[in-house]
């Protein structure tokens, strides 16, 4: 099996986290790196070293970095976990070819595309797939009634999402937010669906869950669903975009339909859910640049995941000589 080193970025996140326990659980002798700029990441143990890194944002800085950590620890995998970084690493593809690291990130197109909510909805009407009406903040004319949501054209995690109630609140908003768009609410959510979608260029392999939020954005409950409208609505996505890696897909169901309004170049929260379940996407992406068959083998028909909470705990220094007597 393969023996190497693998940077995992973001390992503070949720998705970091996840991406951790699937590299774990599985037969690969890894030696995992992790990196984050929070020197307190929860996943700080979660691998064999930790480096506090720059911010993504900081191009130079990372950069500068990046260059240390794979001199010194004989990196040969980088999972990026941050849709910051993925933007970093994407504009990085040389440098790293010339380290001779390999990558797993999508290809250049489908990161501009599904990392920006407008171009999104752009590929979905250029492509014949449902999408929700939305339109730029800046040159919307009142075509939706409300409610409506503002959303940032770049963010993540439910991060600068805004429902609108009137034109008074959309005028307030509309003079102070800048690179935003205004979407059309669809369905509602209680019928809200996540899709776990990889491919090798090939053959494209989908795995869906209803969801519940809960713990601010993050998927609390997540129940497995089996829809072939979904399984070809998200092969459609897929091969639209000549995919080779792994998507996330979330629909909202509105009758017998099923809109997509986010796709997510990424790997999603719900990584491990889907890894449990023997969608082990994190694995696949693996086996594909090994070269690797990717064999779908579900283990379960019906099943039901819950996040959980938890804690984690750095620098204790225990009292001597045992509590103190009042």
């Amino acid at each position: 099996m393969v023996n190497k080193t693998i940077l995992v970025t973001g390992v503070g996140g949720d998705i970091g986290q996840s991406v951790l326990k699937c590299l774990k659980d599985t037969a690969y002798k890894l030696k995992i790196i992790g990196c984050d700029m929070d020197p307190y990441a929860a996943g700080k143990m979660g691998g064999k070293k930790f480096f506090k890194s720059p911010s993504g944002r900081r191009s130079e800085a990372y950069l500068k970095f990046l260059n240390e950590v794979i001199d010194t620890e004989n990196i040969q995998y980088i999972l990026p976990t941050t849709e910051v970084e993925i933007e970093f690493y994407d504009a990085h593809r040389e440098y790293l070819r010339n380290k001779q690291v390999t990558l797993f990130i999508n290809s250049s197109e489908a990161i501009r595309t599904f990392l920006d909510k407008y171009n999104t909805i752009r590929f979905l009407k250029k492509n014949g797939l449902p999408y929700p009406q939305t339109y730029l903040l800046e040159s919307y004319k009142n075509e939706l009634p409300f409610p409506l949501l503002i959303k940032m054209r770049k963010g993540w995690g439910g991060k600068g999402l805004l429902r609108i109630e009137d034109k008074y609140e959309l005028a307030f908003y509309k003079k102070r937010v800048k690179g935003a768009i205004v979407q059309e609410i669809v369905g509602s959510s209680d019928q809200e669906y996540t899709v776990g979608v990889f491919s090798d260029g090939k053959a494209v392999h989908s795995i869906a869950f209803r969801r519940c939020l809960g713990y601010g954005s993050l998927t609390k409950v997540a129940q497995l669903v089996h829809d072939d409208t979904i399984n070809y609505l998200v092969e459609r996505i897929a091969r639209a975009s000549s995919l080779e890696g792994a998507l996330n897909v979330q629909l909202r169901r509105v009758g017998d339909c099923y809109i997509p309004f986010e796709i997510n170049p990424r790997f999603s929260s719900t990584v491990y859910f889907r890894h449990y379940f023997g969608f082990q996407d994190v694995k696949w992406w693996i086996d594909l640049k090994e070269g690797r068959k990717i064999e779908y083998m579900p283990k379960y028909n019906e099943g039901v995941a819950v996040r959980t909470l938890g804690e984690t705990f750095f620098d204790l220094v225990p009292v001597l000589g045992g509590a103190s007597k009042m």
